[in-house]
């Protein structure tokens, strides 16, 4: 279990200081210095554990921030973080725990995909709120569920981008490879859908499964049909051996999309990743022209974040859209009156990116943009 970083002690010491005096004050001023405990169970180790390690990085910064700002209406804000590993069963176990140990008052940044599908029907029992979950599953946004509240585009939109792109420069026959899992069948289906709005009929799927004696089979498959150009759409261990196989054996243009182009992933891909097109759902890290990139940077070198990424500018932004909500319910423990706070962002510009939120969508932001890796860093 990791908290953000010296709150917990520091909320020691406060208390052994103040001990005396504290009895006598009423009940309200007790209540007041309570921290919002925050939960967050996520894949920070094993085959998912990509961008959710640097997630963490930015959350905490972002709850640092605030901290040392005086926290909510004086209540500090505390990230209790539990690891998954990308488990679905784990992932509830450590939802339970959050909720009954720690009592926290809502959950942050949850991922992956098959996590959070695995806790919804508990959050939903006990109606507690997951903020900016670490998921652009198409399929969640179906139904209209007022207790989650998406900072992210849909894979569905970041797809789209990618596929507009291919007509655009005319790489329609496209091999769109896919892993056998709620993930992975989740974005072939939403390739299929953005081609057919094209009208490419050239594009093929090829499932990628986990059994690595399979991986050089499939490399030639693809070979032997030609592609103009290829998307990744498989993560975790055996996604990056497969990718670095493809790219030696085909030269094609490549394609992935934001939870996979996170840069540890095209660290382990090596000199393969360069010139690979990433899609992106929050602004480049490294412009500080836009004042929420400088501000995340700034947070950042207090609480020595790493240097800037992606990933961690999602936690950062998912962290800042979160305590907005706490900041326009003046930090109540209310949790129906938190959601109800999301409304009133129509929309909440954080400096150069906004989000905003209405009454049956909670999805508040269709930001995406294509990049391209040069091997050390993410251009436009």
């Amino acid at each position: 279990m990791s908290r953000t970083p010296g709150f917990s002690r520091r909320l020691m010491l406060q208390a052994g200081a103040g001990a005396a005096a504290a009895v006598a004050l009423p009940r309200w001023a007790h209540a007041s210095v309570e921290p919002i405990r925050i939960g967050r169970t996520a894949a920070t180790s094993g085959p998912f554990s990509y961008p959710y390690l640097e997630m963490n990085k930015g959350i905490a910064a972002a709850f640092e921030e605030v901290n040392a700002k005086g926290g909510i209406e004086r209540r500090k804000l505390e990230m209790i973080a539990l690891d998954d590993q990308g488990s679905a069963a784990k992932a509830v176990e450590n939802a339970k725990l959050l909720l009954e140990r720690d009592k926290v008052f809502a959950f942050l940044g949850c991922g992956p995909t098959q996590t959070v599908l695995a806790m919804l029907p508990l959050l939903a029992q006990t109606r507690v709120p997951l903020i900016a979950p670490g998921t652009g599953l198409d399929a969640l946004r179906a139904e209209y569920n007022p207790l989650t509240i998406y900072t992210r585009p849909t894979y569905g939109a970041e797809i789209a981008k990618i596929a507009r792109q291919l007509a655009v420069v005319g790489q329609n026959k496209c091999a769109v490879v896919y892993s056998d899992n709620a993930f992975g069948k989740s974005t072939f289906a939403a390739f299929d859908a953005a081609a057919k709005k094209e009208g490419n009929t050239e594009w093929k799927g090829f499932m990628l499964t986990d059994k690595p004696e399979e991986t050089g089979k499939l490399v030639e498959q693809i070979a032997a049909w030609g592609p103009s150009s290829y998307l990744s759409a498989s993560v975790a261990t055996h996604g990056v051996p497969f990718f670095r196989a493809l790219r030696s054996r085909i030269k094609a243009p490549a394609y992935t999309f934001s939870l996979l182009g996170s840069k540890p992933i095209l660290d382990a891909v090596g000199d393969h990743s360069r010139g690979l097109v990433v899609s992106q759902v929050v602004p480049n890290p490294d412009n500080i022209t836009i004042r929420v990139v400088k501000e995340y940077q700034a947070a950042m070198k207090k609480t020595d974040g790493g240097e800037p990424n992606y990933s961690s500018l999602e936690g950062y932004i998912a962290a800042r859209v979160l305590i907005e909500g706490l900041r326009r319910a003046k930090g109540t423990t209310d949790r129906e009156r938190f959601l109800q706070a999301f409304l009133t962002m129509r929309p909440y510009d954080m400096g150069g990116f906004d989000v905003a939120f209405a009454s049956g969508d909670n999805t508040g932001s269709d930001f995406v943009e294509l990049t391209h890796y040069t091997g050390e860093r993410f251009r436009r």
